[in-house]
């Protein structure tokens, strides 16, 4: 795997154009003299009283090893893109700019970033071992813009049920069984019989543009894309290079269909459309079955966690890759880095030095968190305050290094990201999406995709939540989806994959 990658970097990196001649400064690094790195860090707005301690004890690290002096610079999540553009049309320095669920696409179009071919195959050797699969994410137009963080990207979706309740009208759920909808629709019958008419089967997420939040059918949106853009039906074939428009499909209309006859029998509240409480915390509060989300190993630890319910996991979606999961997290080097080597090397670090990478994402330990186990297989740990964002230090986003290395929750077994890793190998070759490493560029079609995005904002709700009989409301939904261009969109990212398909 590492070979063939960065043999796919080497011959990308023929074709890339360095930037690093194009008139940007560059830092001097002679002698003694420190390299500065301005660093990107993800807040939620909230700054705790320990972030310089961290801060400091990272560049203990850097100083001594690798001559980098970091600057952590604190960006709100929800605004890392925008914050980029700011700062690098104002020419400040930044030299390791995040994206997350946004992709590059809009960076690279607007020459924020530069492409990091040369500088990784260099300097990013640890990087391109540990991503595997999930370094195809970062390319944008045959050039790699971005460096994800080391995880695994199998999707497999589920029905997540209280396991109470299950077992109060006989029903044990099997995780190894895929259930089929209607199955788990003979229970919701039986459930809401007993439990009467304020009780409900499942709160769904009501802007979620992935039908029954990705439990429906499989499909690939593709990398730089999105629903707006078209997707590939893989539920149709794992061969499968058509793009089609996912909402006039037959899937879709079978799904709309199936969510109107759930709140039609009362499977649904009649106010789930206004609801902004998570689906999950709904199931909390009591009156809910469950939900749809993701599946897959330690499904059952990791819901009863967040729930504080015994939960349990039906599969409807059996494990598969779809390329559009590869561009979630993307680490990427802006044209205003003083030293992009040095910046692409600060970020190796990480990826190869696991103490680094735990100090940023958990904080100070034995302050900010403990490891309440540790053994071959892994570590275990547990945050020094019942609320984490309390604390001196506090990193909610999962963004660094490789998370294969990272301690568990005290929740979950020592060995969890083994058995992840495990689940992740076993999905077959004929489950992953044959567009891998295919990025949508949206230039020319910006202005529909805008649209388009809008017409489904409008409609997804109501059909979300089974709010509005189906016929109708789709015969609108799809004409208004034609008015805004999408049939031009998906013609656009057609030709751009069949002339990647034929080239790669």
């Amino acid at each position: 795997m590492k070979k063939r990658l960065t043999a796919a970097l080497m011959g990308t990196a023929l074709l890339s154009t360095s930037l690093l001649g194009s008139g940007i400064q560059v830092a001097a690094e002679s002698g003694d003299d420190l390299v500065e790195i301005v660093w990107q860090w993800p807040s939620t707005g909230t700054i705790g009283d320990g972030f310089q301690d961290v801060e400091d004890a990272l560049n203990e690290m850097l100083e001594k090893d690798i001559g980098v002096h970091v600057t952590l610079y604190p960006v709100n999540a929800s605004n890392l893109i925008n914050q980029t553009v700011l700062d690098v049309t104002g020419g400040e320095q930044v030299d390791l700019s995040l994206s997350i669920g946004k992709g590059v696409g809009s960076l690279v179009s607007s020459g924020l970033i530069q492409p990091l071919d040369d500088i990784v195959e260099q300097y990013g050797s640890a990087i391109v071992e540990t991503t595997g699969n999930g370094l195809y994410g970062g390319y944008y137009d045959g050039q790699l813009y971005g460096v994800p963080n080391a995880w695994v990207y199998g999707l497999t979706y589920a029905y997540v049920a209280r396991k109470d309740i299950l077992e109060k009208y006989g029903f044990e759920a099997d995780f190894d069984k895929v259930y089929t909808l209607d199955e788990i629709e003979e229970i919701f019958e039986v459930v809401k019989a007993g439990e009467g008419e304020n009780f409900y089967c499942v709160a769904p997420d009501p802007t979620s543009k992935r039908p029954l939040s990705g439990s429906a059918f499989e499909y690939d949106f593709l990398g730089g894309g999105s629903v707006a853009s078209g997707v590939l039906m893989l539920n149709e074939s794992f061969d499968n290079l058509k793009i089609e428009n996912m909402f006039e499909t037959p899937e879709f209309e079978e799904y709309a269909r199936r969510m109107y006859d759930w709140a039609q029998k009362g499977y649904i509240s009649k106010d789930a459309a206004v609801s902004t409480e998570d689906p999950k915390d709904q199931v909390k509060a009591g009156n809910v079955l469950g939900t749809f989300s993701y599946g897959g190993p330690y499904n059952n630890e990791n819901n009863t966690y967040v729930v504080g319910r015994d939960m349990v996991t039906m599969h409807v979606i059996p494990g598969y890759v779809a390329s559009a999961g590869l561009s979630n997290i993307l680490w990427s080097v802006p044209i205003t880095s003083a030293n992009p080597e040095k910046a692409i090397e600060t970020l190796n670090y990480i990826y190869e030095h696991d103490e680094a990478t735990w100090l940023l994402q958990f904080g100070i330990r034995d302050r900010d968190y403990e490891i309440v186990e540790q053994t071959e297989e892994g570590a275990r740990y547990h945050y020094l305050a019942d609320d984490p964002s309390t604390l001196p230090y506090y990193q909610p986003y999962g963004v660094y290094g490789n998370r294969l290395h990272w301690p568990v929750r005290q929740t979950v077994a020592v060995n969890y990201n083994n058995v992840v890793l495990e689940y992740e190998e076993s999905i077959p070759d004929s489950r992953k999406s044959p567009a891998m490493g295919y990025v949508f560029k949206q230039d020319s079609v910006a202005t529909e995709i805008s649209a388009v995005t809008a017409v489904i904002e409008q409609y997804i709700t109501s059909i979300n939540c089974g709010t509005v009989e189906p016929g109708a409301n789709l015969e609108s939904f799809r004409k208004d989806l034609k008015a805004a261009g999408i049939d031009k969109v998906i013609e656009e990212n057609q030709r751009q994959l069949d002339e990647w398909a034929a080239n790669k």
